[in-house]
Parts: structure tokens; C-alpha cells; sequence
């Protein structure tokens, strides 16, 4: 029964905020027992695709798959495998910098607009580090959906948001030295992705990772990944 409706709402034949049928209508339609029907709705809640609310208005609504449920157990996952924060980082280096030069490749005037408009609005939350990090994250995860890779943007949001909420092992910015650095690299970046040449942007940006790579220090990269 979980199976079935899951399928339906990842075909969207059932769709987000619509309620499914009342229980009873549920256990003629599925031919089970009321412990079942309940234990296949606990499993669709567990996923996250389906919300319970009781009352006379309630029932269980439909939600589409999320990136933070996906990213949770991502985050459980490197957790429990003892993956480290300078693996984290390493994942980044390898799939962002031959993204950020494909985009070199593709990118549309409008798009270099849209990035430098984010960059410049980047530049108002230096001073407050998380933030100005969390910023600077979702301009480049916007700069690789601009490929028009949805795969390659979803391992993104996902590497980004768990390392969102890690809340140790970066390097503290008090005087906002590191974002100022860091602020600059990006707008370089955007720079090399305007000329049109892959192969420099795609080295460009690897040299910056891997220099960031060092203000982790050997201690911070042997950090595990924290569960979300």
C-alpha cells in the first residue's frame, strides 16, 4: 500500500497539499486492516511524503519529496560512516569545478546578470559569517544549475546543505578577513565564467578550493560530518 502511494504521488497522480481519501475508503480500496493502513501512512510520514493532521479537518496531506528530509538522512549516512569534513570539502572539488566550466561554456548574458546582482547582494552580509557563507553557498549552487544538470544540482544542495549545518570545523572570521577573500574568489569566478574559457575557470576554481582546503587545518578536516 506505501509502495502504491508513493508511486502515485512521485507520478503526481496524487498531488502536494490534495488529502488522501478517509481511512475507511482506504482500507475498502487497499483490502487491509486499520494497524495496516496506519503503519503504511506511518512509513509515507516517516519519508516525509505525507503529513498527518488530526481534527475534523485533518487527514493525511501530500508533500513532495524534500531536499531537507533527503539531506537528514545524507547527513545520518556520513555520520554513521564516519566521513570527515576534509572529505566533505574534497567531494566539492570534485564535482564543482567541471561544473562551474561547463556553465563557461553555456552562460547567457542574463545569467551573468543574475549572478553578479546575487554577488553584490553577497557583499551585505559580510560581517556575519555564517550567513555571508550560507549566501555565497546558494550563488554557487545557482551557478550550477545553471548547467542545466539537474543531478549534478541536486549532490550540490545536498554536499551544501549538511555542510550548512555543521557548527564546528570552520576557521573563525571575526574581522571578516576570510569572507572579503573568499567574496573576491567568487566574483572572479564569475569574471572566467563570462570570458567563455572553460579550461582557466575549471582551474581557477579548483586552485580555490584547495587553497581554501588549508584554513581547515589538519585538525578541523579530521572532524566528522555532524548529522543534521
Amino acid at each position: 500500500m506505501a509502495a502504491d502511494i508513493r508511486k502515485r504521488i512521485l507520478d503526481r497522480d496524487l498531488l502536494v497539499t490534495h488529502t488522501l481519501p478517509p481511512e475507511a475508503e482506504l482500507m475498502v480500496q487497499y483490502g487491509v486492516s486499520r494497524p495496516t493502513l496506519r503503519e503504511a501512512l506511518r512509513l509515507l510520514e516517516a519519508e516525509q511524503l505525507i503529513v498527518i493532521r488530526r481534527g475534523g479537518k485533518g487527514g493525511a496531506i501530500i508533500q513532495q519529496p524534500s531536499l531537507d528530509g533527503a539531506a537528514r538522512q545524507f547527513g545520518f549516512l556520513l555520520n554513521y560512516r564516519g566521513v570527515t569534513l576534509g572529505d566533505l570539502h574534497h567531494a566539492r572539488t570534485i564535482i564543482e569545478p567541471p561544473a562551474l566550466a561547463s556553465l563557461a561554456l553555456t552562460a547567457k548574458p542574463d545569467q551573468l546578470v543574475e549572478l553578479k546582482r546575487e554577488l553584490n547582494e553577497a557583499t551585505h552580509a559580510i560581517g556575519d559569517q555564517n550567513r555571508h557563507r550560507s549566501v555565497l553557498g546558494a550563488i554557487r549552487e545557482r551557478m550550477v544549475e545553471l548547467t542545466g544538470t539537474t543531478t549534478t544540482t541536486m549532490i550540490m544542495r545536498l554536499l551544501q546543505h549538511v555542510q550548512d549545518h555543521q557548527t564546528t570545523g570552520f576557521p573563525t572570521d571575526r574581522n571578516g578577513k576570510l569572507q572579503v577573500l573568499s567574496q573576491k574568489a567568487h566574483e572572479r569566478m564569475v569574471d572566467l565564467i563570462a570570458t567563455g574559457d572553460a579550461a582557466v575557470a575549471e582551474s581557477y576554481w579548483r586552485g580555490h578550493l584547495l587553497e581554501g582546503r588549508q584554513y581547515f587545518g589538519q585538525r578541523n578536516a579530521k572532524q566528522l560530518v555532524a548529522g543534521i
